[in-house]
Protein backbone atom coordinates (compact mmCIF):
# COMPACT_ATOMS: atom_id res chain seq x y z
CA UNK A 1 0.00 0.00 0.00
CA UNK A 2 1.61 2.99 -0.82
CA UNK A 3 0.90 6.17 1.89
CA UNK A 4 0.16 9.73 0.47
CA UNK A 5 1.89 12.56 1.52
CA UNK A 6 0.40 14.10 4.95
CA UNK A 7 -0.82 17.20 2.89
CA UNK A 8 -2.66 14.90 0.45
CA UNK A 9 -4.52 13.64 3.10
CA UNK A 10 -7.81 15.75 4.83
CA UNK A 11 -6.32 17.61 8.05
CA UNK A 12 -9.29 16.12 10.11
CA UNK A 13 -7.85 12.59 9.54
CA UNK A 14 -4.49 13.75 11.18
CA UNK A 15 -6.22 14.78 13.78
CA UNK A 16 -8.20 11.57 14.29
CA UNK A 17 -5.31 9.56 14.11
CA UNK A 18 -3.37 11.96 17.00
CA UNK A 19 -6.43 11.27 18.96
CA UNK A 20 -6.76 7.75 18.50
CA UNK A 21 -3.01 7.83 19.53
CA UNK A 22 -3.36 9.20 22.57
CA UNK A 23 -6.17 7.67 23.51
CA UNK A 24 -4.11 4.73 23.49
CA UNK A 25 -1.11 5.83 25.52
CA UNK A 26 -3.27 7.23 28.29
CA UNK A 27 -3.27 6.10 31.75
CA UNK A 28 -7.17 6.00 32.52
CA UNK A 29 -8.06 4.52 29.22
CA UNK A 30 -9.70 1.54 30.00
CA UNK A 31 -7.74 -1.66 28.60
CA UNK A 32 -9.97 -2.96 26.73
CA UNK A 33 -10.45 -0.03 24.27
CA UNK A 34 -6.49 0.12 24.36
CA UNK A 35 -6.70 -3.59 22.77
CA UNK A 36 -9.48 -3.26 20.51
CA UNK A 37 -7.11 -0.19 19.18
CA UNK A 38 -4.06 -2.21 19.19
CA UNK A 39 -6.15 -5.33 16.98
CA UNK A 40 -6.89 -2.91 14.24
CA UNK A 41 -3.18 -1.64 14.15
CA UNK A 42 -2.05 -5.07 14.26
CA UNK A 43 -4.82 -6.15 11.75
CA UNK A 44 -3.50 -2.95 8.72
CA UNK A 45 -0.18 -3.90 9.53
CA UNK A 46 -0.81 -8.12 9.27
CA UNK A 47 -0.07 -9.78 5.85
CA UNK A 48 -2.94 -11.87 6.88
CA UNK A 49 -6.61 -10.34 5.78
CA UNK A 50 -10.10 -12.03 5.35
CA UNK A 51 -10.05 -10.83 1.89
CA UNK A 52 -6.10 -10.67 0.37
CA UNK A 53 -4.99 -7.44 -1.05
CA UNK A 54 -3.78 -8.82 -4.24
CA UNK A 55 -7.54 -9.39 -5.40
CA UNK A 56 -8.56 -6.23 -7.27
CA UNK A 57 -8.90 -3.87 -4.15
CA UNK A 58 -11.37 -5.87 -2.72
CA UNK A 59 -8.46 -6.36 0.11
CA UNK A 60 -7.92 -2.53 0.61
CA UNK A 61 -11.54 -2.54 1.24
CA UNK A 62 -11.35 -5.30 3.67
CA UNK A 63 -8.84 -3.63 5.71
CA UNK A 64 -10.40 -0.62 5.80
CA UNK A 65 -13.96 -2.17 6.60
CA UNK A 66 -12.82 -3.94 9.78
CA UNK A 67 -10.20 -1.19 10.80
CA UNK A 68 -13.01 1.14 10.99
CA UNK A 69 -15.48 -0.89 12.99
CA UNK A 70 -12.92 -1.95 15.60
CA UNK A 71 -12.06 1.60 16.05
CA UNK A 72 -15.59 2.66 16.37
CA UNK A 73 -16.01 -0.07 18.79
CA UNK A 74 -13.66 1.23 20.47
CA UNK A 75 -14.84 4.86 20.75
CA UNK A 76 -17.93 3.80 21.57
CA UNK A 77 -16.54 1.53 24.45
CA UNK A 78 -14.73 4.68 25.53
CA UNK A 79 -17.49 7.23 25.25
CA UNK A 80 -19.30 4.63 27.58
CA UNK A 81 -16.77 4.24 29.83
CA UNK A 82 -16.34 7.98 30.30
CA UNK A 83 -19.96 8.83 31.16
CA UNK A 84 -19.77 5.78 33.81
CA UNK A 85 -16.99 7.47 35.58
CA UNK A 86 -18.95 10.89 34.56
CA UNK A 87 -21.84 9.72 36.46
CA UNK A 88 -19.19 8.64 39.56
CA UNK A 89 -18.16 12.02 40.11
CA UNK A 90 -21.08 14.03 39.39
CA UNK A 91 -23.08 15.20 42.14
CA UNK A 92 -26.81 15.25 41.66
CA UNK A 93 -29.02 18.05 42.51
CA UNK A 94 -30.30 17.61 46.27
CA UNK A 95 -26.94 15.55 47.57
CA UNK A 96 -24.39 16.67 49.77
CA UNK A 97 -21.33 17.21 47.55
Amino acid sequence: MILADQGEISPGVWERIHYYRRMLFRRDTPWTVKATLLAAIVYLLSPFDLIPDWIGGMGLIDDLTVVSLLVAWAIRMATRQSKENLKKTTVEPGEPG
